[in-house]
């Protein structure tokens, strides 16, 4: 076998072992909060918090509870506690009245310190706690299966009702475990949607579940007509492209842009979407020369690049919080998803995305670096993006 196989097995083995026995110590260290959990919830809840310490695509997808949630409890208050680095997401949302803002040092992709990390959970966390508890939410929803889970800051805050997924890392602080679904297939919204069949809602609601964010104003609108130098985004014909994911490894290299870019620019203006200097500097070698290649990273607000996306006639891009987006949005997108974490787990939920991948037998590998090879991410080019989208190949 080979270094990676074993390197494979063992992390297989020590994640098994871990979920056994984790909730067991933590199960003795909290026996009294272990023992105490009710039957089934059968009043309907008057304040819902819902957590979930991840990261923008993740947000997104969350979000997805919220017309379930909304339609089956109209007059109850829905709370969301997030990282700062996710609030834009809830925060102004019609739906969600509160937004709390966690930090938890795991989730931080900050280039801090770890104790720069630590000091500012605990900081965040102090002041989330204090406002939750002035809120006297009724039921807690813990929405990652994995840690931080922050069922702890739940049960800190007196929540009475904790929702949790089994084999969780506080799961003994919870008052109602669900089942993690094992089916690779589900879609990891409609496995959060598990989490609410604790409580008293119809199944008729679940049909309703769908990504939502808050409206756009003229401000973000503004900011993509400057960017494009035009007077009104009716007038604007543009598609655009994100670059990034957030890990490098499963990112295409600048040549496989660099044809895209060479293909569609005669005919389509081309914004190029990204976040932070290297995505800037992957951008700026990519469309050097090009016309109608626009680099845009760090140039819009988030709410302006939320109208970007709505208003653009397509999205091309790889596994990132951008597909999840343009599904959200109802605009078109052609993403490349590698096999690390499983594509119909965490693909984009929109009628019109599509997503391509190489079926290796190794995927999902759950490696979160994944591999040197990343063969999961090899067999398409340029054109076969071109060709999704509609367009003749060139």
């Amino acid at each position: 076998m080979t270094e990676i196989g074993w390197r494979r097995r063992l992390l297989a083995a020590r994640k098994g072992i871990l979920k056994k026995l984790v909730p067991l110590a933590y199960g003795t260290f909290f026996r009294k909060a272990s023992r105490s959990r009710p039957g089934p919830v059968t009043t309907p809840p008057k304040r819902i918090l819902l957590f979930n310490p991840a990261h923008i695509g993740d947000i997104i997808i969350a979000t997805s509870l919220i017309p379930i949630l909304r339609n089956a409890f109209p007059s109850a208050e829905i709370g969301f506690a997030v990282g700062s680095w996710a609030q834009m997401i809830v925060r102004n949302h019609p739906d969600i009245a509160h937004t709390h803002c966690i930090d938890h040092w795991k989730a931080n992709r900050s280039g801090s310190s770890f104790w720069a990390k630590m000091r500012q959970y605990k900081t965040t966390r102090r002041r989330a706690l204090r406002e939750i508890r002035g809120l006297h939410y009724d039921v807690a929803l813990c929405l990652f299966s994995h840690f931080p889970d922050l069922l702890d800051v739940a049960w800190d805050a007196k929540i009475p009702i904790r929702v949790g997924f089994q084999g969780v890392f506080f799961s003994a602080l919870a008052t109602h475990l669900v089942d993690n679904p094992a089916n690779p297939l589900i879609h990891q919204g409609e496995k959060l949607a598990h989490l609410l069949k604790v409580l008293p809602i119809e199944p008729r609601y679940f049909a309703l579940r769908r990504s939502t964010l808050p409206p756009t104003g003229d401000d973000a609108d503004q900011e993509v007509c400057q960017l494009l130098q035009v007077t009104s985004l009716r007038e604007a014909r543009y598609r655009i492209v994100h670059i990034g994911s957030g890990d490098a490894r499963r990112e295409f290299p600048d040549i496989f842009w660099r044809e895209l870019a060479e293909k569609l620019c005669p005919q389509h203006t081309l914004l190029f979407t990204g976040r932070g200097p290297r995505e800037a500097g992957k951008i700026a070698r990519i469309i050097d020369g090009l016309p109608n290649c626009v680099n845009a990273c760090d140039q819009f607000s988030w709410s302006g690049y939320v109208a970007a996306v709505r208003h653009a006639e397509i999205l091309y891009g790889v596994e990132s919080m951008a597909g999840h987006l343009a599904g959200a949005v109802g605009t078109r997108c052609i993403v490349a998803y590698g096999g690390t974490a499983g594509v119909a787990r965490w693909r984009p939920e929109g009628r019109d995305s599509i997503v391509m991948t190489n079926h290796v037998p190794c995927a999902p590998c759950h490696q979160p670096d994944g591999c040197p090879e990343m063969t999961c991410m090899h067999g398409f080019g340029p054109d076969d993006l071109i060709a999704l989208s509609g367009d003749a190949r060139r």
